[in-house]
This record gives structure tokens, C-alpha cells and sequence, in this order.
């Protein structure tokens, strides 16, 4: 194996000559005192391949518009490992930013950058340019409200340099604003075109670094002098590798624990919203705040940061120092040290500028959760986070605990046209979330709650959108259908209507349905029209209900109508017949001239404190038979539903009352009484009502003397349910009721139809027949045939019939059929044999001894 192995490693050198190449890369001669602070040149190439393998795997997902981006980022950290992908990306990126700055750093001071190696250094500044503009161009691309912000901020910078601001600025953005020309544009530059350039560069500077060789740490004398008796494999490679896994391994664990931050969606019109820089930003970013105005953001952020940056460039080739130990070269390391500190105090300075974020108590926690399951964030942003309908809730001013539970309690009293609902909470969850929104400030930052159910499209995150949405509608209603219900609008519009429909809207909307039926289905479902049609249109008898309709939809009344019109009717031109002495004398007017103009609930506005003269003071008692015989002259004044009220229950009594009376009554016994005596239950009745304590155990004898009393309000299912719950009646317990309840239920057929159900003469009951196995009582023709069944099954007659009734019956009227034969005296014996019980039944054990003088045949008993 390993000599195929072998002769396929020569064969790929022979034609490529690469193997070769490998091997001479590895056996790199190295001093010997190359090791540790080396690696971390391989430290930047090993993050600059973690950021390709990673971005290559979100480049599947992602898509560089504004209306997808966020979205796609979001579904990418929802998949299996996405989040752990993109926090290795995140901190990737960083950890390339703090190797590139740190390798630097050590080549400065181990002097590496003098000559011959000049060009190594230039390269490694390259590299780290090209770092920051990883930086800053990945910035925008998750299209969060950072991302978006700072674009915003870092290419108006670039608009502050003379002559050539306003281009490089439209050229970054792609227009006027940061837009989706912005977002593709930074996307390709990001992609395409600075991997491009860093693997070049990174190749390069590899080459050179092996053209001249790996500078050993402060060498005396020429470096090439200098002993060299390791190998880059396996000696320095090893170092590469365990670094390597060591800043795998800490990237790993920042992107599990902490994650990559994705703030809310790209907001335009926020703004409020005061984005801060990454950390390695920062002393550029504290350095601003010491040159105001126009031109000291220019030379803040241009000019100095240029010439640091070319002082850099140039200072191997200014350097004339020929020694590379630090003590040798005071002036180099105190420049470096000088730097370093002015870098590191503008860094801790912006750092403590950034506010902390406001820390909530105990009760502001709870609202806070009370704010979040309210999904009040769909609609209110707190900085930034959250809907962009309703005010920011971060930078309102503050707010007095009274005023803040009365808005919410009722938002319409401060504004009639707000669309915020009511707040209907328990004191305790309404005082904590009163507290939550007290404690709210500029530094508070929500916690972002995921979304549930379909993301909004991105048109409804622009700018104005909430106030310009109805154009949209205007232009296209099925665009709106497509997501919203009808219902949707109306949790808005109840309380708040669309400008269309403020001004006359009434009078000439029918105009408008008809020619554009989609733009009122957008909004009304056909119900909506239905309800307001019924009520407002003007058919028939329209007069005689206008009144009603005016006081419950005074403003639709409004829309056609001047509040003069009203006037011009009811001020002046009354009837002749409403004179000055009509008010004594209107009572005995016709119902039917009154409701022409006025309403039931016309009188009730007056009757209300003046009773008519027929309401004397015993009329409460006597209204009810007033009532029946001209129940028209109640209804000049009541409706029906005025009789409810008081008596409790529908009035006069509905059809079928009398039968389900009872169990209204059982209830709420004193609502009877309001018209009816006590006694006037035990009249009805016969009995005494309700049934006094003790009725139970002595109910079945007045039911066997009356039982027609009981089932006036008793059904035959009350018996059998309280008999099962409860027990038999006392007349079933007799030991012989089995065998004489049929005698006792002679004569007493209806009291027997009380639990058993109604029985009718000759036709078989079903409860009788279930018992007995057959039909009962026996049916017309029985009497021909029932020889026949008793020859079958003779234990089914002896449940009731003793010997002596066979006998009984057949002495009367006739022997059996059997009997008819010419030679039955010669052959009974043959016929009774094995059917002696059959023959027991009517002539007993002893019946052949009696006839035949001698006992001849041994009868068994009969069966029970």
C-alpha cells in the first residue's frame, strides 16, 4: 500500500510538480529561537479560512435584498448549527482583526520590518486595511438596525472629504440613500471582490516571507548569519496547529454562550436610534467627539487616521537604525508606546461613554412581562425594538403613575381617535406594567420576543408606512386580501376612520361601493352593510323609527343631515293636535296616530317620573288583568321586555306554560308570588305545593288513590329515575307480588302507568312483555293457541297461573285441543309420556290415581 502510495505521489510530481513544492515548503531551515510569537501570522491565515469555510455555508441561505435579508439570517440561525455558523463567523471576524493588530505588533518589535523585508511590511498594513474593510462592508449585511445605522454613519464620513465626497458616497450607496443598491454593492465588495484581493495579498506575503526568510527574535548581527537547526515541519507547524485549535476552540465557545447579535430589522424612519461602533472603532469614534463640526469630523476621521496610516507605510523606509533590539532603539519603541497609549485611552474612553443599559425593579420586571404578553411591542417600539405604528415608548417624556393608568384604562379619553385598546387588567399586573413604563428610558433595551406566524413583508417596515398604507389599498385591495381579513382593519378603524370616510362620507359612499365593490370588501365584510342598512335606510315606516335610530347613530344621521333639519320638523311645525292642554288629554289618544312620529321609548322619557292616570296606587296589583284585556294600551308606552324585567320571566305566559311551569318555578319560587297568593298552587293542584318535608316516604299512597294527581306535573321518566336512585314503592316489597301483581294491578291500570308506561286495552305493554318473556297482557286469540306454547315452554305459564286455573278455565269452556282425538282415551298414556309436568299443569300429581283409581304413572311436580 504505501509503495502504490508512493509511485502515485511520484506520478503527480512528475506532472505537476507539487509534491516537490510541499516538501520544500516544509523543510524550511528555521533559528532556533523561532517559536510561539511566529504563530500568530498562521494565527490570521487560520480565521481568514474560517470566515471562507463559514461564509461559504451562509451564502446557500442568504439573499442580499432588504426585503429577504433579515428574514434569511434569521432562518439561518434557526437551522442545526446555523446559530453556532454564524457566531464562528461573528467572532472570526474579530479574532482576524486582534492576530492581524497582534503580528503587527511583533514584527515592530522584533524589528522585522527593516531591510531587506520593507515589502513584508507594506503587505502586512495592506492586510490589515483590507481587514477593516472586511469589517466595516459585513457590517450591513444582516440589515438590523446597526447594520443599517452604521453604514449610514461610516458612509457619510466618506461624504465629508473635499471635491470627492459627494461621488465616493453615491458610490458606496449606490444613490442618495442606503438602500438596496447599498446592500448589493457591499455584498459583492464583501464576497467577490476583498477575498479576492486578501488571498493575493496573503500569497504574496507568504512569498516574501520565504524569499527572505522568517526574521529570528532581536538577532545580532545579519539574520541570515544566524544558525539554523530546526525544521518548519514538524517544529513550527506543530505551534501553528495547537494555537489553531486553541482559538477554534475559544471562538466556539463565545458563539454557543453568547451568539452572534442580531438586533431588530433595519427601521429607516427610526431616527432615534443611536448606533455605537465595534470596540476596534472606538478610539476613532471617541476621537470625533473632540472635533466638532464638519471639518473636524473630516480631519478626525480622514486626515489623521490617513497620515497615522502612511507614517506607518513609510517608516521602514525613514528608519535608519540599523540595530533590531528594542533597547537599541529608543525612539522607534517610544513612538510605539506613545501610540499604543493614545489608542488605548480614546478606546476606554468611548467604551464608558456607551451608556449602561437601565436595570429594572423587581415590579418593573413583572411589567415588563406584562408588556411582552400583551404583544403591546407590535405596535409600541421601546428604542428601536418593536412595532413602528404607535409612539416610542424609550424617548417619550416622563410620565406620572395616575396619568399613565387612566391612558390606559381608557386611551380614548386623551385621544378620540386613537386605535390603542383598552387595558383591563387586575390592579397587581396593571400596577407593575404603570411601573415597567416609568422605569423606561433611552438605555432600556427590550428583550426581542421570536416572531410567531408570518413575517411582515418589508414594504410595511419603510418609512410612513402606517399613514400611507391606505394608498397601497387604494391601488390594489386584492394585495391586502391576500394576508388580512376584513376583520383586521376593523380592529383599527372601529374607533378610528380612514380620512375617505370623515367627511360626507354617508351621502356619496353608495357611488363608491358600486363602482369599486373591492375597495369596501378590503375593509367590510357583506355583514357590515347589512347591519347599517336595516337600521339607517328610509322604507316604510321609516318616520315611525327614525327617533330610536337618531339616538343610538346620531352621526349617521349627521352625515346627510344639518342639526337644524331636525329642527325644522320637530321646533315648529307640531301637529294641530298637540295643543296646550295635549299633555293632560294625550293619554287617550289612538297608539297608532302616536307611532307614526314617536318611538316606545318616546314615553318612557316623560313616564319615567309621571305615570298615567290609570297607574293608581293598587295598580301594581291590578295591572295584570288590565293587562290581558288591553294589553294594546300597555304597549303605547312598554315593550315586552318591561315585563320581564319586573316579573322575571316572559310575560303574559307563552303557549304550553301550564306544563312547564313547575320547573320555571322551582328555582326562584318568590318570582310567583309577585302575582300570585301562596295558596293559589294548592287550589290548582289538589295538594299541597311545594311538597312539605316528609312527602317522599307517603307519596306512593297518594299516588295509588290519585294517581292522575301526579301526572299533571310528573312525566312517567321522574318515576323510574327517583324508583332506580332511591328504591321500590312499599307495594312491591310483598313476597307474593310476584306472582299476584297482576291481580293487584286490576283495577289500578293508571297507577301502574305511572312508572310503567300507558297501557292500552289489548294491545301489549313493553314493559310487561319484558319481564314475562312474552306478550302481555295476553293478546286478542290467545286462548286458541296457548296450548301450543305452554306444550313448549310450560314454565312460562306457572310464573302466574296455578293447576287449579287450567282447571277452572277448561271446565268452563272447553278441554285442550289435544283432547279432541276419537282414541285419546286409549292413548293418552302413549302421548303423556315424557311430558308429564305438560299434563301437571291441569290435572295435578294426582290427576291419573284420581281417574284411574290406582297410580299407575308418578307425576313430577310442576316446574317453577
Amino acid at each position: 500500500m504505501l509503495q502504490l502510495l508512493r509511485k502515485l505521489g511520484s506520478w503527480i510530481d512528475d506532472q505537476t510538480g507539487i509534491v516537490s513544492m510541499v516538501h520544500e515548503f516544509m523543510d524550511e531551515p528555521l533559528a532556533e529561537k523561532v517559536g510561539w510569537p511566529h504563530a500568530l501570522g498562521s494565527a490570521v491565515a487560520f480565521c481568514f479560512l474560517l470566515q471562507l469555510a463559514t461564509g461559504a455555508f451562509m451564502m446557500i441561505y442568504y439573499v442580499p435584498t432588504p426585503d429577504h435579508a433579515y428574514e434569511t439570517v434569521e432562518y439561518m440561525q434557526s437551522l442545526a448549527f446555523g446559530q453556532l455558523v454564524r457566531g464562528l463567523h461573528h467572532f472570526g471576524a474579530t479574532a482576524m482583526v486582534v492576530f492581524v493588530g497582534l503580528h503587527l505588533l511583533q514584527v515592530f518589535i522584533w524589528g522585522a520590518y527593516k531591510r531587506p523585508r520593507q515589502m513584508i511590511w507594506v503587505l502586512g498594513l495592506a492586510l490589515l486595511g483590507v481587514t477593516f474593510a472586511f469589517s466595516f462592508t459585513g457590517y450591513l449585511l444582516p440589515w438590523d438596525q446597526k447594520a443599517y445605522w452604521a453604514t449610514v454613519v461610516g458612509t457619510n464620513i466618506a461624504g465629508v472629504i473635499p471635491y470627492v465626497g459627494g461621488f465616493l458616497r453615491g458610490a458606496l450607496r449606490g444613490g442618495e440613500n442606503v438602500g438596496a443598491a447599498t446592500l448589493t454593492r457591499f455584498f459583492m465588495i464583501h464576497v467577490f471582490l476583498l477575498p479576492v484581493a486578501l488571498e493575493l495579498l496573503v500569497a504574496f506575503h507568504i512569498f516574501q516571507v520565504r524569499h527572505h526568510g522568517i526574521t529570528p527574535p532581536w538577532a545580532v548581527g545579519e539574520p541570515e548569519d544566524v544558525p539554523k537547526p530546526q525544521r518548519f515541519f514538524p517544529h513550527q507547524i506543530a505551534k501553528d496547529c495547537v494555537l489553531a485549535g486553541l482559538v477554534l476552540a475559544v471562538l466556539m465557545v463565545l458563539a454557543v454562550v453568547k451568539g452572534a447579535p442580531l438586533e431588530p430589522m433595519a427601521s429607516p424612519s427610526d431616527t432615534n436610534y443611536l448606533p455605537r461602533p465595534e470596540w476596534y472603532f472606538l478610539p476613532m469614534f471617541q476621537l470625533l467627539k473632540y472635533l466638532p463640526g464638519k471639518y473636524g469630523e473630516f480631519v478626525g476621521a480622514i486626515v489623521l487616521p490617513g497620515l497615522g496610516f502612511l507614517a506607518l507605510l513609510l517608516f521602514p523606509y525613514l528608519d535608519r537604525n540599523p540595530h533590531r533590539l528594542p533597547q537599541r532603539r529608543p525612539l522607534a519603541m517610544g513612538m510605539m508606546v506613545l501610540v499604543l497609549t493614545g489608542v488605548t485611552v480614546f478606546g476606554v474612553q468611548g467604551l464608558k461613554s456607551i451608556p449602561p443599559k437601565t436595570k429594572l425593579s423587581a415590579a418593573a420586571r413583572q411589567g415588563e412581562k406584562v408588556f411582552i404578553d400583551l404583544r403591546c411591542d407590535a405596535c409600541h417600539p421601546i428604542n428601536g425594538v418593536g412595532g413602528n405604528i404607535a409612539p416610542d415608548l424609550g424617548h417619550a417624556a416622563a410620565r406620572s403613575p395616575q396619568r399613565l393608568e387612566k391612558l390606559l384604562r381608557d386611551p380614548s379619553a386623551f385621544a378620540p381617535r386613537s386605535i390603542m385598546p383598552k387595558v383591563d387588567l387586575p390592579p397587581a399586573k396593571l400596577g407593575a406594567l404603570v411601573a415597567f413604563l416609568q422605569e423606561v428610558d433611552e438605555h432600556y433595551e427590550l428583550t426581542r420576543v421570536p416572531s410567531v406566524g408570518p413575517k411582515k413583508p418589508y414594504s410595511h417596515s419603510e418609512e410612513n408606512w402606517f399613514l400611507a398604507h391606505r394608498f397601497e389599498m387604494r391601488k390594489d385591495p386584492a394585495y391586502c386580501e391576500s394576508c388580512h381579513q376584513p376583520s383586521f382593519c376593523q380592529t383599527c378603524h372601529q374607533r378610528r376612520k380612514p380620512d375617505s370616510h370623515l367627511d360626507h362620507w354617508l351621502r356619496f359612499h353608495y357611488g363608491v361601493a358600486k363602482e369599486n365593490p373591492l375597495y369596501c370588501k378590503a375593509c367590510h365584510e357583506q355583514r357590515f352593510c347589512d347591519d347599517c342598512h336595516r337600521d339607517v335606510l328610509h322604507t316604510k315606516g321609516w318616520l315611525s323609527r327614525h327617533a330610536s335610530v337618531a339616538n343610538q347613530r346620531r352621526d349617521a344621521c349627521g352625515q346627510c343631515h344639518q342639526p337644524e333639519f331636525c329642527q325644522s320638523c320637530h321646533g315648529g311645525a307640531r301637529p294641530s293636535s298637540h295643543t296646550g292642554e295635549w299633555l293632560a288629554r294625550h293619554g287617550a289618544g289612538s297608539t297608532e296616530d302616536c307611532s307614526r312620529c314617536h318611538a316606545e321609548s318616546f314615553c318612557q322619557n316623560c313616564h319615567t317620573g309621571a305615570k298615567p292616570a290609570s297607574h293608581t296606587p293598587d295598580w301594581q296589583q291590578a295591572h295584570g288583568r288590565a293587562a290581558k284585556g288591553g294589553r294594546q294600551k300597555c304597549a303605547t308606552c312598554h315593550r315586552a321586555p318591561f315585563c320581564s324585567s319586573c316579573h322575571g320571566t316572559q310575560m303574559p305566559h307563552p303557549p304550553g306554560w301550564q306544563a312547564r311551569h313547575g320547573r320555571a318555578a322551582k328555582p326562584n319560587p318568590g318570582a310567583c308570588l309577585r302575582c300570585h297568593k301562596r295558596t293559589l298552587c294548592d287550589q290548582c293542584h289538589g295538594l299541597e305545593l311545594p311538597h312539605p318535608r316528609g312527602f317522599r316516604a307517603t307519596h306512593d299512597e297518594l299516588a295509588a288513590q290519585t294517581p292522575a294527581l301526579c301526572a299533571k306535573c310528573h312525566p312517567q321518566p321522574d318515576c323510574r329515575k327517583c324508583h332506580d336512585q332511591y328504591g321500590r314503592p312499599k307495594s312491591h316489597d310483598a313476597a307474593d307480588f310476584g306472582k299476584t301483581h297482576g291481580q293487584r294491578a286490576h283495577g289500578k291500570e293508571a297507577l301502574c302507568e305511572l312508572c310503567h308506561g300507558q297501557r292500552k286495552p289489548f294491545v301489549p305493554s313493553a314493559s310487561c312483555s319484558r319481564c314475562h318473556g312474552l306478550e302481555m297482557p295476553h293478546p286478542r286469540g290467545f286462548r286458541a293457541k296457548h296450548d301450543d306454547l305452554s306444550a313448549k315452554s310450560p314454565q312460562l305459564c306457572v310464573h302466574c297461573h296455578t293447576p287449579t286455573d287450567c282447571q277452572k278455565c277448561h271446565d268452563e269452556y272447553s278441554p285442550p285441543v289435544s283432547h279432541d282425538a276419537a282414541d285419546y282415551g286409549k292413548t293418552h298414556g302413549a302421548q303423556s309420556t315424557g311430558r308429564e309436568v305438560y299434563c301437571a299443569q291441569c290435572h295435578g300429581k294426582t290427576g291419573c290415581a284420581d281417574c284411574h283409581k290406582q297410580k299407575s304413572v308418578t307425576v313430577p311436580p310442576p316446574a317453577k
